[in-house]
């Protein structure tokens, strides 16, 4: 699958961004809320000023008087929160139960005409009102008479609806913030679905179950599918290319190396010996070295091909019962502790080659026990050791590096073909070879396979 880090980088940072943007539309509809609950306010305010003017008069006594009694009930409970009062000059004549003993700061000057004044005021037990005041003119007596008129309304109401509006604001947008993240999850999980489909058909690749990628992409996938298999079949014909061509230079090898060797042979028929020797010496060591990187190329392009996984008891079991009939000059045991679901991921001839050629060094060397072990280790990998009682390691080494052109068994008759080479084709499937003491004694060889 997609690597979860990407996901996980892509949902902080669109969850950050939803976050900024929701806090930006709480400001926005806070900033919206005051302007619209101050608006409502001061026309309710408003609303009850006209009808404290409409109804104010001067009596027979010159006593200034409103013959009204306001609907809301604030107005007769003591220090409820909304206010009034009225008067002449600075003077305040008349006022709601609600101001008791308290008055209503006048402003310097009234408004002039029919200008309605806004400003804010000190309220009752501390608190701040804000105040609408209109000039008014009073009928009644022998000359007009004029008044003013302050309507106060508590700022502790409207702070109490903003607070209530910003609990709510801020529940409904952390609401709808969670329901976008989660959205925005589900759609980031389904959008690199293609992705993870990708990934998983490459894996299918990589283990040799496909020679392609394959599955239904949509079209924005598509062109990249197609260049993967382009890619793909360029690189098995350069393989295939590459193989032809070690090929055809082995073959290319034959005739001069048995030029040469002929020619060795008829120096030694001529008494020429040590001649002969060094030719017949050099032609050997060209003949490893030529079998060496053959081996290696054609394990290259099967570890890259990454053919079915093959199973390692059955390997196993065929090459210790060929192994068992050889000349020995004393009996050998060979023990095989290998799972039936053991598999490696080696093509089956280079398997066997490794095998073959790790069993035979041990026959070769062993007093009488050779152990064959095989064990899945975590991630999918497997593990294969080989051990004998034999004399093991030279000079008594903890481990041995294996060099080029070293070899355990020179003292003994062998193929040629050498621990380096085994070690060449593990490492070509992208493994790992390693020589140690064994518990039974002897050499203990141990490869390890992804």
């Amino acid at each position: 699958m997609i690597p979860s880090s990407l996901r996980a980088r892509f949902t902080i940072l669109a969850a950050g961004a939803i976050t900024v943007a929701l806090v930006l539309a709480g400001f926005v509809l806070t900033f919206i809320f005051d302007g619209n609950i101050r608006a409502r306010a001061v026309a309710e305010v408003g609303d009850d000023l006209r009808t404290l003017a409409a109804h104010a008069r001067i009596a027979a006594d010159g006593r200034l008087v409103i013959d009204v009694e306001l609907s809301d009930p604030r107005f007769r409970t003591p220090y409820g929160g909304y206010y009034w009062q009225a008067g002449r000059g600075q003077a305040a004549e008349l006022k709601s139960r609600s101001l008791l003993d308290f008055a209503i700061d006048w402003r310097p000057q009234p408004p002039t005409g029919n200008d309605v004044a806004i400003y804010e005021r000190p309220a009752p037990e501390g608190r701040r009102m804000f105040v609408l005041e209109r000039r008014v003119v009073v009928p009644g007596g022998s000359t007009p008479t004029i008044a003013r008129i302050a309507v106060g309304l508590d700022q502790g109401e409207l702070d109490e609806a903003r607070t209530a509006f910003i609990q709510f604001a801020a529940s409904s947008l952390a609401a709808l913030g969670l329901a976008l993240v989660a959205a925005l999850w589900f759609a980031t999980r389904a959008s690199l679905a293609p992705l993870r489909a990708l990934r998983a058909a490459l894996i299918e690749v990589h283990h040799g179950r496909r020679t392609t990628v394959e599955g239904a992409f949509p079209d924005e996938v598509r062109p990249l599918v197609d260049d993967l298999n382009a890619l793909l079949q360029a690189r098995n014909a350069d393989l295939v290319t590459a193989r032809a061509r070690a090929g055809d230079l082995a073959h290319g090898l034959k005739t001069p190396l048995a030029v040469l060797s002929s020619t060795a042979r008829h120096l030694r028929e001529t008494g020429q010996m040590d001649a002969a020797t060094e030719i017949d010496g050099e032609i050997q060591r060209m003949s490893r070295h030529v079998t060496r990187e053959l081996v290696r190329a054609r394990a290259g392009v099967r570890a890259f091909r990454r053919s079915h996984p093959t199973p390692v008891a059955p390997v196993a079991a065929a090459l210790t019962k060929a192994l068992a009939v050889l000349p020995s000059t004393h009996p050998i045991a060979f023990e095989v502790k290998v799972p039936a679901s053991a598999a490696a991921p080696m093509d089956e001839t280079d398997l066997t080659e490794v095998l073959g050629n790790v069993i035979d060094n041990a026959r070769k060397w062993t007093r009488g026990r050779v152990q064959i072990a095989a064990e899945e280790v975590a991630g999918g990998g497997i593990r294969i050791t080989v051990e004998d009682d034999g004399p093991g390691l030279p000079d008594d080494d903890p481990s041995f590096e294996i060099e080029r052109g070293r070899r355990l068994d020179e003292q003994v008759e062998g193929s040629g073909f050498g621990l380096a080479i085994v070690k060449d084709l593990v490492e070509a499937y992208g493994g790992d070879l390693t020589l140690g003491r064994s518990a039974l004694g002897g050499l203990k060889v141990d490869i390890a396979l992804p």
